[in-house]
């Protein structure tokens, strides 16, 4: 099967609905959403009930959950607490009654999804280096695991002890060999690269594609900006 592999997409309907164009004209099976289908953008409502109603694979991401768990929002700075509380005045009340279903984990037959990491999901580690990857590792029931979070495509192998951020193309997974992927931020790119991420995995082939593509991320960024959400998102968008 070939899925389409999204994270992040932080309620940037704009970006979602390209990436959406391109993998159904790739033909894909199944779609496979990582959390934090809301948080910073001004269409909460139209991603997360596209991920819902779409989605093969749906885990929860910190956003999503600080929605429906105040404690969380301590964990975050003023500007992301503050587009987390936007959120929850304009999220549909069916839609947060479906975040508390969501679970941390998914394991699935050849691979496992989580927003961050195995190792304590519910407190949302970030893997930026091959050290913080080990505690994943050292959990996986099988030999893929997807991730998000960081908002960079990167990939870690734990026979090759390797970590690096991808580049937009194809790379092979050797059998025998586990790996740790990401397929980077469809909403809220964090490279310096505007354009919106995803990946797309044939478990046929054992191949990971990242996909980059433009989209209209000043019509996203207006969007912010008109929805009285801290300015620095739809910058950044920019």
């Amino acid at each position: 099967m070939r899925y389409a592999v999204l994270s992040d997409i932080h309620s940037n309907l704009e970006a979602l609905e390209k990436a959406v164009s391109f993998a159904e004209a790739q033909k894909v099976d199944a779609w496979i959403v990582l959390g934090d289908t809301v948080g910073y953008g001004a269409n909460p409502n139209e991603c997360f009930e596209w991920a819902t109603k779409t989605a093969l694979v749906h885990v929860v991401g910190n956003h999503e959950k600080a929605v429906v768990d105040k404690e969380l929002l301590e964990w975050f700075n003023d500007d992301p607490r503050k587009a987390i509380d936007w959120t929850a005045e304009v999220m549909k009340e069916e839609l947060k009654t479906i975040v508390s279903t969501l679970p941390y984990v998914r394991v699935e037959k050849g691979f496992t999804c989580v927003h961050s990491s195995l190792d304590e999901p519910e407190k949302f580690h970030y893997l930026m280096n091959f050290h913080e990857a080990i505690h994943t590792f050292v959990k996986m029931e099988n030999s893929i695991c997807f991730i998000g979070h960081t908002h960079i495509s990167s990939y870690f192998c734990a026979e090759d002890r390797t970590a690096k951020y991808l580049k937009s193309g194809v790379i092979n997974l050797e059998e025998g060999k586990r790996y740790i992927l990401n397929p980077g931020s469809v909403g809220q790119p964090r490279d310096r690269d505007t354009r919106l991420s995803f990946a797309i995995f044939d478990d046929d082939q054992r191949t990971f594609e990242i996909i980059r593509l433009a989209y209209d991320n000043k019509k996203a960024a207006e969007k912010i900006r008109s929805a009285g959400l801290p300015r620095y998102f739809a910058d950044r968008l920019l």
